[in-house]
């Protein structure tokens, strides 16, 4: 009996901790009317303006006119009011 309680009580731990190490955000994706990337190296600081989309994390962003116009990755994205910035970004 001792040896189930005990189980079940480790068994929702177990899932406790894998829920709070879920990501808060989905995978996203965002399209932008324009943009301009700045290179950092290997990848590109970006900005996108009148924007629409949804995510944080993970996003493919879409600039369809301008200097920077192309499809990108970016691990992380901050859209407001429909401008866009986002970090070590990389042509797809």
């Amino acid at each position: 009996m001792l040896l189930k309680r005990l189980a079940a009580t480790a068994g929702a731990a177990l899932l406790v901790v894998a829920l709070i190490a879920a990501p808060a955000h989905a995978d996203g994706s965002h399209e932008c009317f324009s943009g301009a990337r700045t290179s950092n190296g290997d990848s590109y600081k970006l900005s996108g303006w009148t924007c629409s989309g949804s995510g944080y994390y993970q996003v493919t962003v879409l600039i369809r006119f301008g200097d920077a116009k192309g499809t990108y990755s970016c691990p992380s994205v901050f859209s407001w009011n429909g401008d866009l910035a986002g970090d070590n970004c990389r042509l797809t």
